[in-house]
């Protein structure tokens, strides 16, 4: 079992995927992901890119985002985020893609602008760069994307953005703001 850290649901247990192959992002990575966010998730419409359990998306929503949209290939966790949404009451509030992350379907340029981009690849993902460039022109003007990806592994950013960087053990949380003017 999950457990959401903060927000509304604070506490509250989800549940997580079976077996080895999805791996949920640590707690101490979302804390650090959401405290860098901050107010910024108040009404925030939130974009979760590889859900996996839907944690990344569920903690945003127990934080106070209006809305998320999950982009998830697998159809076991699928069926999980959708039961984890409802186990919080928040299955009204996040819509759940079945797609592939590579090939976003029409329906998310539809639903853009996100306040937030969340990209949680799994580990060796080998195609960040162009994964990067076909997201960010879903991020609102003034919103974020934030890419989470080993702090050794390096990769090209858009023109015309300011970074933040949070290393956080061997995971490191990259964050993309567009460039003020």
């Amino acid at each position: 079992m999950l457990r959401i850290t903060g927000g509304r649901d604070r506490g509250r247990r989800i549940k997580s995927p079976p077996g080895r192959g999805t791996r949920p992002m640590l707690a101490s990575i979302r804390r650090v992901l959401f405290d860098t966010l901050g107010e910024r998730v108040v009404g925030a419409s939130f974009l979760d890119v590889f859900g996996g359990a839907g944690t990344v998306g569920l903690e945003a929503l127990s934080r106070g985002a209006k809305r998320v949209v999950y982009i998830e290939k697998d159809p076991r966790m699928v069926r999980l985020i959708k039961e984890n949404a409802q186990i919080l009451g928040y299955e009204d509030r996040a819509l759940v893609l079945r797609a592939d992350a590579l090939r976003p379907p029409s329906m998310v340029e539809r639903l853009s602008p996100f306040d937030v981009v969340f990209l949680g690849p799994p580990y060796g993902f080998c195609a960040m760069k162009r994964l990067v460039m076909l997201y960010m022109p879903y991020v609102a003007r003034d919103g974020v994307l934030v890419v989470q990806h080993h702090h050794k592994s390096g990769f090209d950013f858009p023109e015309k953005v300011r970074l933040k960087e949070k290393r956080i053990g061997e995971n490191q949380l990259t964050f993309v703001f567009w460039e003020e003017g």
